[in-house]
C-alpha cells in the first residue's frame, strides 16, 4: 500500500484529504506545518506528498524545495496544491520542484485521478533514477564543454531519452561541437511571453543521434536572465527526460548559483594544471559557502594537453577531493570539435569516449 504525507495546516481540508486518499486505497500521514512535514517525510519516506501552498511559517514552495535539496526525498512524487489557477502558479509550482501542482477545488474523482496519474508515472519509471548532472569549471579552456557533450552521448545511448542543456548567457560551442543548426537558443525562450512546459520543449533542437539539445547564444546576451526562467527551464526538462546535462558557464555568478541548487551532482572539471588547481580550490570554496554538499560533487581530471601536468595523487592532497574520473589525452579530440563529431560518435572506441563510457 503506497503511502501519502498532506501537509497542510487547514484541519478541514486535511480531513478531507485524508478520507478521499483512504478510500482511493492508500495509507495517509497528515500535519499541519512545514518543518513537521520535512521531518515525517525524511522519517516515513512516503511515495507521494501533497503539499499546500498557504501555510505559515513556511509555505509550500518552501517545503518542496527543502524536499528536493535531500537526496533521500529526491525522488518521491509532490504535487502542490493551491487555492489560484493562473499560469504563473503553475510556473511557480514547476519551479519549486514539484511534480504537478492542483488549483482548489476539485472534486474526490480529480483528486484521486491526479494521484493514480502521478503514482503510475512513478512507478512506469523505475529504470535508472532521473539524474541531472551539471558540469562546471572557474577556469575556461580545460575541456568542460567536450566533457559535456561526450557524457551526454553517453548517457543517451545507455539511457534515453537525455537532454543536453548550453546554461552560457554567450557564446556556448554545444551546438557547435555538435554541428548543430540550433533553431533556438535557451536566451531566446527566456526572453520570449510563455514560460511552460511546452515552449520549453518547443525550443529544444534534436540532434541526428536522438540527444535533444538547448542551445546556447552565439552573441552574448543583452541583459541577465530571469533566475525563475533558469528555474522553469530546468524544472520542465527534468521532468522530461531520464537524464539531463547541463554545461555551465565558467563562473561563479547567479546562473551557476541557481542552476546548482537543482542538480544531481557536479562534474567539476579541472586540468593537471597550476591555473586548474587554483580555479578549482576557488571553485569548492563557493560552493562549501553556498552550502553545496560534498556529496554533490564529483571531480574529474581532464588531460587535455599532449605533455605531462601536475600529478594527479599531488591534486587530490592539495583539494582535499579523490579524483571519480581521469580522462586521458586523446589525439583526435581536437579534430572531433572542429569536425562537429564528437568522439563518442566517431570514435566510440577512442581512450576519451571509453574513459567517459566508464563513468556512465
Amino acid at each position: 500500500m503506497a503511502t501519502i504525507l498532506v501537509i497542510d495546516d487547514d484541519l478541514d481540508l486535511q480531513q478531507m484529504l485524508r478520507l478521499m486518499l483512504q478510500r482511493g486505497g492508500y495509507k495517509v500521514v497528515t500535519t499541519g506545518d512545514g518543518p513537521d512535514g520535512l521531518a515525517k517525510a525524511k522519517a516515513l519516506k512516503p511515495d507521494m506528498a501533497i503539499v499546500d501552498v498557504m501555510m505559515p511559517g513556511m509555505n509550500g514552495y518552501q517545503v518542496v524545495r527543502k524536499m528536493r535539496e535531500d537526496p533521500e526525498l529526491a525522488g518521491m512524487v509532490i504535487l502542490i496544491l493551491t487555492a489560484r489557477a493562473q499560469p504563473v502558479d503553475r510556473e511557480a509550482a514547476l519551479a519549486a520542484q514539484a511534480d504537478d501542482y492542483m488549483p482548489k477545488p476539485f472534486a474526490p474523482n480529480e483528486l484521486l485521478a491526479k494521484v493514480s496519474e502521478l503514482m503510475t508515472n512513478r512507478s512506469t519509471f523505475q529504470g535508472p533514477a532521473k539524474k541531472t548532472i551539471g558540469v562546471f569549471s572557474l577556469r575556461g579552456g580545460v575541456g568542460t564543454t567536450s566533457v559535456a557533450v561526450n557524457l551526454a552521448l553517453a548517457l543517451h545511448a545507455k539511457n534515453p531519452p537525455t537532454c543536453l542543456v548550453d546554461l552560457k548567457p554567450g557564446p556556448g560551442h554545444v551546438a557547435l561541437q555538435l554541428r548543430l543548426n540550433a533553431k533556438t537558443t535557451w536566451i531566446d525562450w527566456s526572453n520570449g511571453n510563455e514560460a511552460t512546459q511546452e515552449s520549453v520543449w518547443h525550443a529544444l533542437t534534436k540532434h541526428d543521434s536522438g540527444l535533444e539539445v538547448m542551445a546556447a547564444p552565439i552573441v552574448p546576451a543583452a541583459s541577465p536572465p530571469s533566475l525563475d526562467r533558469i528555474l522553469t527551464l530546468i524544472s520542465a526538462l527534468q521532468g522530461k527526460f531520464a537524464r539531463v546535462v547541463i554545461d555551465l558557464p565558467s563562473m561563479w555568478g547567479p546562473i551557476v548559483q541557481t542552476a546548482i541548487g537543482h542538480v544531481d551532482t557536479i562534474w567539476l572539471v579541472l586540468a593537471p594544471e597550476v591555473g586548474s588547481l587554483q580555479s578549482t580550490v576557488g571553485a569548492l570554496r563557493a560552493m562549501k559557502a553556498a552550502k553545496v554538499s560534498d556529496e554533490k560533487i564529483e571531480l574529474i581530471a581532464n588531460q587535455n594537453m599532449p605533455r605531462p601536468g601536475l600529478a594527479l595523487p599531488a591534486i587530490e592532497k592539495a583539494l582535499g577531493h579523490g579524483f571519480k574520473g581521469r580522462l586521458p589525452y586523446d589525439e583526435n579530440q581536437n579534430a572531433a570539435v572542429g569536425q562537429g563529431a564528437p568522439l563518442m560518435l566517431s570514435l566510440p572506441d577512442s581512450p576519451l569516449a571509453a574513459a567517459i563510457k566508464a563513468l556512465v
